[in-house]
């Protein structure tokens, strides 16, 4: 059969599955793919809505292949050398000494991946799907897993622990991840539960509530199985807890504690003992509670491992790691559960790469937490997400302040200086409408929709405090309306996948779920890292056979001491540069430093001593503050109604500082120090020329980013 797997592919996940046929008709491979023609589509596809799909489709992934053609010549070139050198490589490392003479073959193998092809015909095409990219990628680290082997056969010099560090480097992956935030019943854990084809992984609100437990979803790359590690806090954070709970159960309670939400606190307190403990906790002293008794289900805690649950479905996972995320059991009778001493769950799900290869989705709490350790990982968290996704519930999407002060309470962490280039608001449960307008039900809520997201906008450019630390906050801003429901619904009831119709398909974009998967897809880029990959192992391969060169040693000296001169030139270049920001930051914190020392006992009391506050809720207040590392969080209050010592004596130098940092360090475009530092070069390609026996030596270079 003509079409290629490559075709079928690409229909297939184009939602256009029932058109192969045609194009098997037509003898369409994969290079005549590209090559079709607009005037060609209305024989292949003769519906208008599929057509005009496809055509927009197929526009933007011809569009994509140019782009990337620069990239897929150096990326081919790399493969033809790594697989130019399977054996001959692998001999070479088998050697006593990695210092012995390059071999002619290597030589020759690496001229002639070097020199341009008359024509590639489909290693660009091959790349455009994942599967293909995979595997590409897999078996470069085959090879490199055989050399990294033999170098652990040798002994340890500068060289080959130089070597065995650049080898396992290749396999740091670094993931784009995409913080998932919105308070309980916004409907979180289905909407990740949906995006991902999985009906009951995370638990949703009728399992009972979701505590502060941070959640990690990511690929399981390596088998079929669903896997959760459970990371628990130490036991000495536990200990010293468990002492601060203790000290606070024994203070007395007075009237003016329940204007000041004091009691609330107390309440979510005790309900960390009744969750480990029962109700027979709260009379027990620390040593009682920290008896190893009462942990015998998870020995995890005590050594210090993660506990790791491995299961065969995702329904099977959820109900044995319940314990571990859901606060509320629903027995009567009492359940052991373990939310107070988790500090990180990850979750592994199996064929999923397509969405979360390079992608993890973290479930976060609206802000930090009391226990160190927890807060700590959280606002590492934050600041290395790369997009920002804030549920709520259409119906109170304008109206609810709660996801608002979320977004105003966590951006100063992913904002400046942070890696986030994407904020999304996602409205949920948008198939919720009254009885009575179900009949047009579809065009009532289209039309709810697009009047919400633009609600939702303009609330958004009123946000000040995040705006102030995006140079293009409304560039970046994405709004969704979604509906769990209505998807999964749709896809089963749906028909079969020969069958499908432009109506269904319409059905199932309206959800939104489509869109948020793409969104998903766009983030995984799997070609860049896989082309990155086989360019940096084929510049250690090179590395490898050039120190094997013994005899040049004056064209070395001669390259050595020309390399030399161009870092120097370059880092005095930057240096001189860095002189400009630093005078302004300095300049900016200076201010901020004398105005912090003008208002710091005002500031402090606005924290500390609030008007209408005094005797013992000053004292609980400051009590709270010292124990939480300067933070005040009252149960019952909104993100705002937290009181941060912290975040008010550094508030003057932030304002001082705020404008001028996010223009030099702006997360959403590239800022003018990382385009500095972008364009260093020590120009290899211009030596190449002149020292042609150190190419391999020069290519390395190239490969590690010093162009």
């Amino acid at each position: 059969m003509a079409s290629s797997f490559f075709v079928r592919d690409i229909l297939n996940k184009w939602n256009l599955s029932q058109w192969i046929k045609n194009f098997e008709e037509e003898e369409i491979d994969e290079e005549g793919f590209l090559l079709l023609e607009e005037k060609e589509f209305i024989h292949l596809i003769p519906k208008v809505g599929p057509r005009t799909k496809f055509a927009h489709k197929h526009k933007e992934l011809v569009k994509k292949q140019k782009t990337h053609s620069n990239d897929d010549k150096v990326a081919t070139s790399s493969t033809a050398s790594i697989n130019a050198t399977k054996s001959s490589s692998t001999n070479s490392m088998a050697s006593t000494s990695v210092e012995k003479p390059l071999s002619e073959k290597r030589k020759h193998d690496m001229a002639d991946a070097n020199k341009p092809k008359k024509k590639q015909k489909s290693s660009a095409i091959s790349r455009t799907t994942a599967m293909l990219d995979s595997e590409e990628k897999a078996e470069a680290k085959k090879i490199m897993q055989r050399v990294r082997s033999k170098l652990d056969e040798m002994p340890s010099t500068k060289l080959t622990d130089f070597l065995r560090s650049k080898i396992d480097m290749l396999d740091k992956d670094r993931k784009e991840m995409v913080g998932v935030f919105g308070k309980t019943g916004a409907g979180k854990s289905s909407l990740i539960n949906t995006i991902l084809g999985e009906t009951k992984l995370l638990p949703s609100g009728n399992q009972g509530a979701c505590t502060s437990v941070m959640i990690q979803v990511e690929a399981n790359m390596t088998n079929d199985k669903y896997i959760a590690e459970i990371e628990f806090i130490t036991v000495q954070d536990w200990n010293d807890e468990l002492w601060s709970l203790q000290g606070k159960s024994c203070e007395k309670e007075d009237d003016d504690d329940k204007k000041m939400n004091v009691k609330d606190g107390d309440k979510d307190d005790d309900g960390k003992i009744n969750a480990l403990y029962g109700k027979e906790g709260l009379g027990k002293n620390v040593e009682e509670l920290m008896d190893k008794k009462h942990f015998s289900k998870i020995p995890e805690f005590f050594s210090s491992h993660k506990k790791i649950v491995i299961c065969d479905t995702g329904e099977e996972l959820s109900r044995k790691i319940a314990c571990f995320t859901v606060s509320d059991s629903n027995s009567d009778t009492f359940e052991q559960l373990y939310w107070p001493l988790v500090k990180c769950l990850t979750i592994k799900v199996p064929n999923s790469k397509d969405l979360l290869d390079h992608v993890v989705l973290v479930d976060l709490p609206g802000n930090g937490d009391c226990n160190k350790s927890r807060d700590e990982m959280w606002k590492s968290f934050v600041g290395n997400c790369s997009a920002v996704w804030i549920v709520s519930d259409i119906s109170r999407a304008i109206s609810e302040k709660e996801s608002w002060e979320i977004l105003d309470s966590t951006v100063t962490f992913f904002g400046p200086g942070g890696e986030c280039r994407s904020i999304s608001f996602i409205c949920t449960k948008t198939d919720d409408i009254e009885e009575s307008q179900k009949d047009n039900a579809r065009s009532t809520i289209l039309t709810r929709n697009e009047r919400t997201k633009k609600k939702v906008r303009e609330k958004f450019n009123k946000q000040k405090d995040v705006k102030k630390h995006f140079s293009d906050a409304e560039g970046l801003f994405k709004v969704f309306t979604v509906s769990s429901k209505k998807y999964n619904m749709e896809k089963q009831s749906g028909p079969d996948e020969k069958e499908m119709t432009e109506e269904w398909m319409n059905a199932l974009n309206d959800t939104e779920i489509p869109h948020l998967q793409e969104f998903l897809r766009n983030l995984n880029d799997h070609h860049t890292r896989t082309s990155d990959y086989i360019s940096g192992a084929d510049g250690i391969l090179s590395l490898i056979q050039a120190v094997r060169n013994s005899d040049m040693k004056y064209s070395k000296e001669e390259v050595r001491q020309d390399l030399e001169q161009r870092l120097n030139d370059n880092l005095k270049s930057i240096g001189q540069y860095m002189e400009k920001p630093r005078k302004i930051f300095d300049q900016c914190l200076s201010q901020g430093v004398q105005q912090s020392e003008h208002s710091c006992k005002k500031l402090m009391n606005e924290v500390i001593a609030p008007e209408r506050i005094s005797g013992s809720r000053y004292h609980k207040v400051l009590k709270c503050l010292c124990q939480n590392y300067g933070i005040y969080k009252p149960k019952g209050t909104s993100c705002r109604g937290n009181m941060n010592l912290n975040e008010s004596l550094a508030s003057c130098m932030r304002s001082f500082i705020d404008e001028e940092f996010t223009y030099f360090f702006p997360n959403d475009k590239c800022g003018p120090i990382k385009e500095k530092i972008e364009n260093f070069t020590l120009d290899t390609k211009s030596l190449v020329k002149k020292h042609k026996s150190l190419s391999l030596h020069l290519t390395f270079l190239k490969t590690v980013g010093f162009s």
